[in-house]
């Protein structure tokens, strides 16, 4: 067999979770007691379970692979980090976490109540990275730190060709003639 035509892992990897899941839906579909609608419920949960573990197997994927560069993912557009977007990850991952220790714990594994408190820092911290991104839309000067971009457009009139030439320069300069 030639290496152009060998599936690579990255695409064994999701297909083996489909059969597993198929599987496991069957199995649970089986082994569940009770009335036909009970059953029902128990395979559709299980299926969105199922498909949003392979959803996130994929990302994981695509980011083992490089397909998905997380080298900016804390970045403005200017190349500078930014504060809302870290808080935002970080209270993310921390309430996640917590949720999942949460629910873990608990004796019949069930969802908790979440506290109004923690859904109120979750919407400040979502609120300041959103406010963040209204305040570069608005001003785009801001998310292009330090540069400047001048277009020239310059026209033959012998030939009839257009030539378009793009500069960038620091802001605190003034533009040359």
């Amino acid at each position: 067999m030639s290496e152009l035509n060998r599936p690579s892992w990255s695409t064994l990897i999701p297909l083996a979770s489909f059969f597993l899941a198929i599987a496991a839906v069957a199995i649970v579909y089986f082994s569940a007691g009770g009335d036909p609608l009970y059953r029902l419920k128990i395979v559709v949960g299980y299926v969105i379970l199922i498909i949003l573990f392979f959803f996130g197997l994929m990302v994981l994927i695509a980011m083992a692979s490089g397909k998905i560069d997380l080298s900016l993912i804390l970045a403005e557009a200017g190349g500078g980090a930014s504060i809302s977007r870290f808080q935002l990850l970080l209270f993310t991952i921390v309430i996640a976490f917590s949720l999942f220790l949460m629910i873990v714990s608990s004796n019949p594994m069930k969802f908790p109540d979440i506290p109004t408190g923690i859904l109120t820092l979750l919407g400040i911290s979502a609120s300041t990275y959103a406010v963040s991104k209204g305040i570069q839309a608005s001003n785009p000067g801001l998310a292009k730190k330090g540069t400047e971009q001048t277009t020239t457009t310059v026209t033959d009139p012998a030939t009839g060709h257009t030539q378009v030439t793009t500069t960038s320069k620091p802001s605190g300069q003034a533009p040359t003639q």
